[in-house]
C-alpha cells in the first residue's frame, strides 16, 4: 500500500514518524520545564491570542483577524525577551542532562578526602542542628564555580576549613550569620548569611518555608547541591538540578551527597 507515493514500510515513512515523535518528545521537554512557570500563562495567552486569529480570519473578519495575528507573531519574540531568565535555566538544565549522559562532561568527578570529610562535617553539623530544633541552608559547589551571583548579602570568608564546629557556630541563632546559606567549595567555607533566590511556588514547595524555595531557587539556577534542614519539623531535604527532594534520614542523605558529589565510596549516578 502507497501513501504519498510511499510504501507503508518504507524508509521515507520510517524517518517522518521518527521526525514527529522527535518533535513530540522535544515539545513534551518544554511543557515540562516551563510548567507550573509564569511563563507558562504567558505562552497560553498567546497561543488563545493566535487561535483567536485563525477563528476570525476563517469566518470573514479579516482586519481583527490581521491584527491579532500579528499581535501573536510580535509576542512569540517578546517571550525570548521578557523570559530570558527562564529561556536560560531551559538551555541550563539541557546541559546538566548531557553531563548526566557522560556527554562532554568536563566536570571534575571530586574523588577526594577533603570533599568527603566535608559531607561528613556537613551530616554531623545537621543532626546538631535538627536535634536543638534549629533550621539551616548548606550549599555545595560543584562545576559552577562563581554562584555569588546568586548571592546577594552574603558575608565573604578566606580559607576557613570546614568542620561540624564551624558549621554549628555560623548556623545557630542568634548569632549574626545565622539566616541565609553557609557556601563550601570542596573543603572550604566561602560564604556566610548568603541570601539565595526563591523558586516559583510549586506542588513541591508549596507546603513548605522560604528556605526550601530557596534551596530549589538555587538549584534550578546553578548545579549546586543545597541541604535544608527545616526548622518547624527537622526533615532534611536536598535540592539538585532544579528539583527539591526527600526527606531523608543521615544515613539516607549521606548516600546521596556522595553520589552527587561523585565521591569514590558513593555510587555513580
Amino acid at each position: 500500500m502507497n501513501l504519498l507515493g510511499h510504501p507503508l514500510l518504507s524508509s521515507f515513512w520510517l524517518i517522518q514518524i521518527l521526525d514527529i515523535a522527535l518533535i513530540t518528545y522535544l515539545v513534551w521537554l518544554l511543557l515540562r520545564a516551563i510548567w507550573g512557570q509564569p511563563v507558562m500563562r504567558v505562552i497560553v495567552a498567546v497561543v488563545l491570542v493566535w487561535g483567536a486569529s485563525v477563528l476570525l480570519n476563517a469566518i470573514g473578519f479579516y482586519s481583527i483577524g490581521l491584527i491579532t495575528g500579528k499581535l501573536a507573531s510580535v509576542s512569540i519574540f517578546a517571550l525570548i525577551v521578557i523570559f530570558s531568565q527562564e529561556v536560560k535555566n531551559i538551555l541550563t538544565r539541557f546541559g546538566r542532562f548531557l553531563s548526566r549522559i557522560e556527554f562532554l562532561d568536563f566536570r571534575h568527578h571530586y574523588e577526594n578526602t577533603e570533599t568527603m570529610q566535608s559531607v561528613d562535617a556537613v551530616l554531623e553539623s545537621c543532626t546538631y542542628l535538627r536535634e536543638r530544633g534549629y533550621g539551616g541552608l548548606i550549599v555545595f559547589i560543584r562545576a559552577d564555580k562563581d554562584i555569588r551571583p546568586y548571592c546577594s548579602d552574603h558575608f565573604q570568608l578566606e580559607d576557613l576549613p570546614v568542620t561540624a564546629g564551624y558549621i554549628e557556630s555560623f548556623l545557630t541563632p542568634p548569632g549574626p550569620y545565622h539566616d541565609g546559606a553557609l557556601v563550601i567549595d570542596a573543603d572550604r567555607i566561602i560564604m556566610t548569611r548568603a541570601i539565595l533566590p526563591l523558586t516559583f511556588p510549586s506542588a513541591d514547595t508549596v507546603a513548605l518555608g522560604t528556605r526550601h524555595r530557596a534551596a530549589k531557587g538555587l538549584a534550578e539556577r546553578t548545579d549546586a547541591v543545597v541541604v535544608a534542614v527545616s526548622e518547624e519539623t527537622g526533615r532534611l531535604r536536598i535540592a539538585y538540578d532544579g528539583k527539591l527532594t526527600g526527606p531523608y534520614s543521615i544515613e539516607t542523605m549521606k548516600e546521596q551527597l556522595y553520589r552527587l558529589m561523585r565521591l569514590s565510596t558513593g555510587k555513580e549516578s
